[in-house]
C-alpha cells in the first residue's frame, strides 16, 4: 500500500495507508467522466475543461492563454490551471486526484460492505437500484465537495438529494457504478 501524509489537529504528520484498489478505481472514474461529460473534437481530444490546480472556482474555464492576458506570467498561467479532460490522470493535480480518489474510496467501502458481487449483479437501469445507489454515491460526493452549499458560489442544482438532481447529473453518479461493476469484473 502507498503511504499519505496527513496533519492532525496539532500540525503533526499521521501517516495514511492507501488501498491501492483506490487508486486502480480513480484512474477509470476519471477517464469515464471526460469521455461522458466532455464533447470530442475532430482530432480526438476532448473539449477542453479548465480547472484550477487546487478547485479554484475563479479559474473555472480559464485557459492558460485566458490567465495570461489577465497578466499572469507564463509560468504562473500554466501552473494554475489543469486541463481535466484531456490531462492523463497521472498528470493530475493533487487536489484532482483527490476528488478522484474520494469516489473511488467510497465505491470501494460500498464494495467491501455490500460485496463485489452484490454490486456486479446490480441493474443500472432499475429505478429503485438507481435511487438507492444514486443517492449514496450523491450523498457522499455533497459530503466531500461542501462548497455545493455555498450561497456565492455553490450550486444549487447540485446541492440537492439525488431525486432532485436533473436527470444528467444522476448519471452522472450512476455512471459511477458502472465504472465499479467494469472494475470488479477486471479483479476476476
Amino acid at each position: 500500500m502507498g503511504i499519505e501524509s496527513l496533519s492532525n489537529n496539532n500540525g503533526e504528520n499521521m501517516e495514511k495507508k492507501l488501498d491501492p484498489r483506490v487508486e486502480s478505481l480513480a484512474i477509470p472514474l476519471a477517464r469515464d467522466y471526460a469521455e461522458k461529460n466532455y464533447p470530442k473534437m475532430e482530432d480526438g481530444t476532448f473539449q477542453p475543461a479548465w480547472r484550477g490546480v487546487n478547485g479554484e472556482k475563479s479559474l473555472k474555464n480559464k485557459s492558460p492563454e485566458d490567465l495570461m492576458a489577465e497578466g499572469y506570467s507564463e509560468l504562473a498561467a500554466h501552473k494554475s490551471v489543469i486541463d481535466i479532460a484531456n490531462e492523463s490522470y497521472a498528470n493530475y493535480s493533487d487536489y484532482w486526484k483527490e476528488q478522484n480518489r474520494g469516489g473511488a474510496e467510497y465505491l470501494i467501502g460500498l464494495m467491501d460492505e455490500r460485496g463485489a458481487d452484490s454490486l456486479l449483479g446490480l441493474n443500472l437501469d432499475d429505478k429503485e437500484t438507481r435511487n438507492e445507489y444514486g443517492s449514496l454515491i450523491h450523498e457522499n460526493w455533497i459530503s466531500r465537495n461542501e462548497w455545493v452549499k455555498d450561497p456565492n458560489y455553490g450550486d444549487p442544482k447540485l446541492a440537492c438529494s439525488f431525486s432532485e438532481l436533473s436527470p444528467e447529473e444522476q448519471q452522472k453518479d450512476i455512471d459511477q457504478l458502472g465504472v465499479l461493476q467494469k472494475w470488479i469484473s477486471e479483479q476476476k
